[in-house]
């Protein structure tokens, strides 16, 4: 027969009903003991979420308790035997009973954990039968070659000394990476072997990175670092780690900053910028032609680079307007930000503007890039060029255009590009800057904040083929 059951109670000892009285003295409020009548013919069941640790009987009666028990789910339940006219014996065999039925949870969650574990394997083995399939699918449907990720210079620039490594985390997983564009713009091709670049993943594992060797003879600063063969197996984590063996320091650009500081670039002696570092990441399939690195071309020139330095904005003289579209009736200004080091070229709907920095010493020029962007987020789409005349020449006949490189094209708002440009004349000594912007579409020129933020002077020879 069964008494009324408790179902508030966390553990449950069933007990014979001629022995309740004896256990329930000595049980704990959190442990409920149901009476079970070993007189009942039909057996016991009972339906409960509580666990049952064991049976209690009096002395010789535990048979008969488990007699009882037999037909339903605690046929193997511990029983202990009570013998009232021993009663301090009770507390002891109630506990043993109780650490028996501990015991038996400990075994029933370590084979639950067996079990879990067994699972997580299959699945994580599983998981990766699907990312080789994925691979193959990617391999077989899709580009052979993307750029994965693009962090472009922003201006600033992080100063490595001798021997000294930088750190950046990648957020993007390693499978596939092929190539690793860095910005650089002191570097010339006999320096690259002294900078060490590799990628590490979660794993432990490194694949240390090849420098490529520039393409059409221009270098912008560009330098590419290549691996062998693209890594393979199934997605995990990555950094990318450079360090310096030359001698002196050199200066590697960042991009722009980031609010999460695993992405922040962190030289490994503990200091950190606000800043990426300015890269490209490209993934592939083995074999595959990536796009050059250095897409500006010299068209008939042979160029011949003997050294390279950046310069900021703010180390230029001030701009002034040179030329505007004479029937333009809008805003069109040049001025030198202070708080953004740069200098903004407004231009006119009705077309180009083109400022001037004046008396530069640029002697020995070959070629001249800037870093360009568009201000303002609201800004349409804007064009950049870059041009480079002797001091005064331009003044004197006025024909800027023909000075300028080629425009980079349709840049979108926060959007940013790399304006390049080779001189028309012998830069022999001091040389004028032309920055010219104008707007992509036929819209208001309104907020168009045509940004140059920096310039890269390479300093050589060059001759016509």
């Amino acid at each position: 027969m069964l008494t009324s059951v408790d179902f508030q109670m966390k553990t449950l000892v069933l007990v014979d009903v001629r022995a309740l009285d004896v256990v329930r003295r000595h049980l704990p409020d959190e442990i409920q003991a149901q009476g079970v009548d070993t007189a009942e013919s039909a057996g016991f069941n009972l339906v409960s979420d509580r666990p049952v640790v064991g049976g209690v009987a009096l002395t010789g009666q535990g048979a008969s308790l488990r007699a009882a028990l037999s037909d339903g789910p605690f046929h193997d339940l511990p029983i202990a035997e009570l013998d009232p006219d021993q009663p301090d014996a009770v507390p002891v065999t109630l506990f043993r009973l109780l650490l028996t039925g501990l015991q038996g949870a400990y075994q029933q969650m370590g084979d639950a954990r067996s079990a879990a574990a067994l699972l997580r394997g299959e699945k994580i083995a599983m998981e990766t039968r699907f990312r080789e399939i994925e691979n193959l699918l990617y391999t077989l449907g899709s580009p052979q070659v993307v750029n994965a990720l693009t962090w472009p210079a922003a201006g600033g620039m992080l100063t490595l000394a001798q021997g000294q490594t930088v750190a950046q985390v990648l957020p993007l997983n390693v499978v596939s990476l092929t190539a690793i564009d860095l910005w650089c713009p002191q570097v010339l091709t006999p320096q690259i072997a002294q900078l060490s670049v590799a990628v590490e993943d979660v794993s432990g594992a490194i694949y240390k990175m090849q420098p490529a060797a520039p393409e059409l003879g221009l270098e912008t600063g560009w330098l590419r670092f290549v691996l062998a063969a693209p890594v393979d197996g199934i997605g995990r984590d990555c950094r990318l780690v450079v360090r310096w063996s030359g001698e002196g320091s050199i200066r590697l650009a960042l991009g722009q900053p980031v609010p999460d500081k695993r992405f922040q670039a962190t030289i490994l002696d503990g200091s950190a910028t606000d800043e990426t570092l300015s890269l490209r990441v490209w993934k592939s399939v083995g074999g595959v032609r990536l796009p050059s690195c250095t897409p500006s071309t010299a068209g008939a020139r042979s160029v011949s680079i003997r050294s390279a330095d950046f310069l900021s904005a703010g180390n230029l003289p001030r701009p002034q307007i040179f030329a505007s579209p004479p029937a333009s009736t809008d805003h069109v200004s040049a001025a030198y930000w202070h708080n953004e080091d740069s200098i903004l070229v407004h231009p006119s709907r009705s077309g180009a503007a083109c400022a001037i920095i004046r008396d530069v010493d640029l002697a020995g020029l070959s070629h001249l890039s800037a870093l360009v962007t568009v201000g303002h987020n609201r800004a349409p789409h804007m064009n950049f060029a870059v041009g480079v005349a002797p001091h005064g020449a331009v003044d004197d006949d006025g024909l800027w255009q023909r000075r300028l490189g080629t425009w980079a094209v349709g840049v979108p708002p926060h959007g940013w590009a790399e304006a390049h440009c080779f001189p028309v004349e012998p830069i022999t000594g001091r040389a004028d800057i032309l920055l010219a912007t104008s707007l992509a579409t036929d819209v208001p020129n309104d907020l168009s904040w045509g940004l140059f933020r920096g310039f890269r002077i390479s300093l050589g020879t060059t001759r016509e083929e």
